[in-house]
C-alpha cells in the first residue's frame, strides 16, 4: 500500500517537477547574465570625426574611459577637442564630460552626466549640461532616454544669441536595433527650449579577435528650420576581451552623449545650430541674404 501511494504521489508531481525543470533551464541563462559586471574592466574608445552643419565643417577628436566601480557601478570620464571652419570664422572647440551610472547588461543602465563644451568663436560660449539617462535592452533593441538642462547663459556675441542660449530643459530619446551584432541603427529625436532635432546613426564595427576593435560610424540630424547636421568617422575600441559591437555598447563604454553630441545636448553641433537660428538678424554670422 505504501508503494503504491508513492506511485500515485510521484504521477501527481510529474507535472510540477516538468514545470520547475523548465523554469529553471529558462532562468539559468537569465541568472548568469546577471551576474556580469557593469563594466567590463577598464575600457574606452577613440573617435575619429569630420562633420559640418550651417555652413560650418569641423574636425576633431573624441575619447572616453570608463573604469568599474565594483560590481553594479562604472565611471566613465568624457573628453573632446578639434577646430572649426566657416561662417562663424576659425575657432577651436573642446569639451569634458563624465557619467556616473548603475548598469546590469542583461537588462539596463540608469545615470547620471554632466559636461562641459567651449567654442571659441562668436566671442566664447560656455554650454554646460547635467542629466539623467538610461537605457533599456531587449535582445537585438536598445531604448535610450535622457532629460536635463543645458546652459549657455555666458554666451558673450549677442543679447538675443545669450538670451536663446540660456538655462533650458532638454529630453532626448533613442532607439537601436543591432541586425547584426557589429552593426547598429539608431533613430533618434531631441527637444532642447524650443530647438527640436530628429537624427538617425549607424555604426559597423570589424570583427576582431584582440581587445582593440576598429568601427565606421555616420550620423545625421535635421534642426527646427531646416539645417542639417551630419557627421562620419572612425571609431577604435580598447580594453575588455574580444567582443562584439552590441557587447561593446552595453558592456563598457556608454554612448557620448554631452560633449560633442549633433544637437542631443550641449556640445558643439548644438551650439551651431542655435546660433544659426538667427539668421534674421544683421549681426548673425550665419545670415545668408
Amino acid at each position: 500500500m505504501f508503494h503504491r501511494l508513492a506511485m500515485e504521489v510521484t504521477i501527481r508531481l510529474r507535472p510540477f517537477h516538468a514545470l520547475l525543470t523548465m523554469a529553471l533551464l529558462v532562468a539559468s541563462p537569465a541568472a548568469a547574465q546577471q551576474t556580469l559586471p557593469a563594466v567590463d574592466g577598464p575600457s574606452g574608445k577613440v573617435m575619429f570625426i569630420h562633420g559640418g552643419t550651417g555652413g560650418n565643417n569641423w574636425t576633431g577628436l573624441e575619447g572616453a574611459v570608463t573604469l568599474p566601480l565594483g560590481q553594479r557601478f562604472g565611471l566613465q570620464l568624457d573628453g573632446a577637442a578639434g577646430g572649426l571652419d566657416g561662417s562663424l570664422g576659425k575657432s577651436a572647440f573642446y569639451g569634458t564630460g563624465a557619467h556616473l551610472f548603475w548598469r546590469d547588461p542583461s537588462t539596463g543602465m540608469v545615470g547620471v552626466e554632466a559636461g562641459y563644451a567651449r567654442l571659441d568663436a562668436g566671442g566664447g560660449i560656455n554650454t554646460y549640461s547635467l542629466g539623467i539617462e538610461a537605457e533599456r535592452y531587449w535582445n537585438s533593441i536598445t531604448l535610450a532616454g535622457l532629460v536635463g538642462l543645458t546652459d549657455a547663459s555666458g554666451a558673450t556675441y549677442a543679447t538675443a544669441l545669450r538670451h536663446d542660449l540660456s538655462t533650458h530643459f532638454v529630453a532626448g530619446a533613442s532607439l537601436t536595433w543591432y541586425p547584426d551584432d557589429n552593426l547598429a541603427l539608431t533613430a533618434s529625436g531631441a527637444v532642447s527650449g524650443g530647438h527640436v532635432v530628429a537624427g538617425i546613426g549607424v555604426e559597423w564595427a570589424l570583427t576582431s579577435t584582440s581587445s582593440a576593435q576598429p568601427s565606421l560610424f555616420a550620423r545625421a540630424a535635421l534642426h527646427q528650420g531646416g539645417d542639417v547636421t551630419a557627421l562620419a568617422g572612425l571609431s577604435i575600441y580598447f580594453g575588455g576581451q574580444p567582443k562584439p559591437l552590441i557587447r561593446r555598447h552595453r558592456e563598457d563604454d556608454p554612448t557620448i552623449g554631452n560633449v560633442m553630441g549633433a544637437g542631443i545636448k550641449g556640445g558643439i553641433g548644438f551650439t551651431i545650430g542655435a546660433i544659426c537660428k538667427f539668421r534674421a538678424h544683421g549681426d548673425d554670422p550665419c545670415h545668408r541674404p
